[in-house]
């Protein structure tokens, strides 16, 4: 009589288990890898466009961001309606721009490596100081913000902005594919030649009003380095000039980073 090589009811039920624990371990992080490298992606696209825009601006207008002037409307008007503004700008030059400024629940914080619920939520950057190489002199901190350190070699001193301060003050606008641009309405004549960067500052979010909702922050940003698991989907620019870039080190070690 032959016998049947089968596995027991309990061997399966076993083997079952075994693979539940070790998927219940890895998916997550595979989930949260394949975000990052996402969110990665639509980071760089959303400045490459925005770069498009004044590039274009540029050779239609003859303006940039060093020429913009403050925008009109609140928290509750549509925005781009100065002329000269950004908004406008967006709107011109970027048709599927879309202002959606009711469509987040809560406005997310400018802010780096601050966990939620921060008494003051603070975005870090850099302003041009005074003089020429060898006898910088520190600026005027724009209005809001203090100054931290010296000036270093090469005129750059770092400015702090608690952002609780206006934090309804933005405008933000939503492009085709999801991304979304939050920018503060008071942004004028945003260079770093010559003069400090008046409140030119924002933030691309990927995904829009979906989830996280959270400023990126990298463990060793300082490092030009950021774990596709530690990538969210806020980004702090900085805009001057013809120019919009990362305004943190995360942010920088996103764009810059393998």
């Amino acid at each position: 009589m032959m016998r049947k090589n089968a596995f027991t009811l309990a061997e399966v039920l076993i083997t079952l288990g075994i693979i539940g624990v070790v998927a219940a371990m890895t998916i997550p992080t595979l989930i949260s890898n394949t975000n990052g490298a996402q969110f990665k992606t639509a980071y760089k696209k959303a400045l490459s466009t925005l770069n498009q825009a004044v590039l274009m601006n540029i050779a239609l207008e003859d303006t940039d961001f060093s020429t913009l002037k403050a925008d009109t409307g609140n928290a509750s008007a549509n925005y781009g309606t100065n002329a000269g503004s950004l908004g406008l700008m967006l709107k011109d030059r970027m048709q599927s721009a879309t202002e959606i400024s009711d469509s987040y629940e809560t406005k997310p914080t400018l802010t780096e490596g601050t966990g939620t619920g921060a008494a003051t939520p603070v975005l870090h950057y850099t302003i041009q100081c005074n003089g020429s190489a060898g006898s910088w002199t520190e600026p005027t901190a724009p209005s809001g913000t203090t100054i931290t350190g010296t000036c270093n070699s090469e005129g750059k001193v770092e400015v702090n902005l608690p952002m609780n301060n206006d934090a309804d003050n933005y405008a933000k606008f939503a492009f085709a594919d999801g991304t979304s641009f939050w920018y503060n309405l008071d942004a004028e004549n945003c260079t770093d030649v010559g003069a400090v960067e008046n409140n030119c500052y924002g933030f691309i979010d990927v995904n829009g009003a979906t989830g996280p909702n959270t400023v990126i922050h990298c463990a060793n940003a300082a490092s030009g380095e950021c774990e596709s698991s530690e990538i969210t989907d806020l980004f702090p620019v900085i805009f001057h000039g013809q120019t919009v870039e990362p305004a943190t080190d995360s942010a920088r070690a996103v764009l810059f980073g393998k």
